[in-house]
């Protein structure tokens, strides 16, 4: 029998560049001009401040209207979550952010929405409904004017995801001490 020429191909094991030029010509894998890490999210500061605490060394009561009007939109937003994607949703999340031209500062104002969602926890179920009710509030900070950010984040050991939202600089909706436990991979 005759030996293999090195220089013939093996039709068991195809040439790599050509199946990277087929994937390529099928539109299946894309050339990017510059390598594409992902960029890891900011290390964030342990032992912030939460507008929770503020809300509770205050006097400020959520009135029946604003309660109302924040379990609506928490039930809005889970209505949403089950319809939509949620890249879909974050897009969204997004826009609304680019769309505002000048962000106040109004902490008393602030305050106001953070005993809004506070006191719909007495009225809708709040446990393990830390994303449609972020979501919820992020859009509220945002159709006032206000700054938020909505942050997801994970830990190990034992594994478990969360999200909660910072308004210039301060938790709104979850205490320090939870959100520590935590690692942010992916801020809106």
């Amino acid at each position: 029998p005759a030996s293999p020429d090195p220089a013939s191909p093996d039709p068991a094991f195809p040439d790599p560049a050509s199946s990277v030029m087929a994937l390529m010509g099928h539109a299946q894998l894309l050339e990017m001009d510059a390598p594409a890490a992902p960029m890891p999210c900011p290390a964030r500061a342990s032992g912030r401040e939460s507008l929770l605490d503020r809300l509770e060394a205050s006097d400020h009561r959520s009135s029946t209207a604003a309660t109302i009007a924040a379990s609506l939109h928490i039930t809005s937003v889970r209505a949403q979550l089950r319809l939509r994607s949620l890249s879909g949703i974050f897009a969204r999340l997004r826009r609304s952010k680019n769309a505002v031209r000048n962000w106040r500062h109004a902490p008393d104002e602030a305050l106001a929405i953070v005993a809004a969602f506070a006191a719909s926890a007495r009225v809708l179920r709040s446990h393990d409904q830390c994303l449609p009710r972020s979501l919820a509030l992020a859009h509220a900070f945002i159709r006032a004017g206000l700054a938020a950010d909505l942050l997801l984040a994970v830990r190990l050991r034992p594994f478990a995801a969360h999200c909660w939202v910072e308004h210039d600089g301060l938790i709104a909706n979850d205490r320090a001490a939870h959100v520590d436990s935590y690692q942010p991979i992916l801020i809106l």
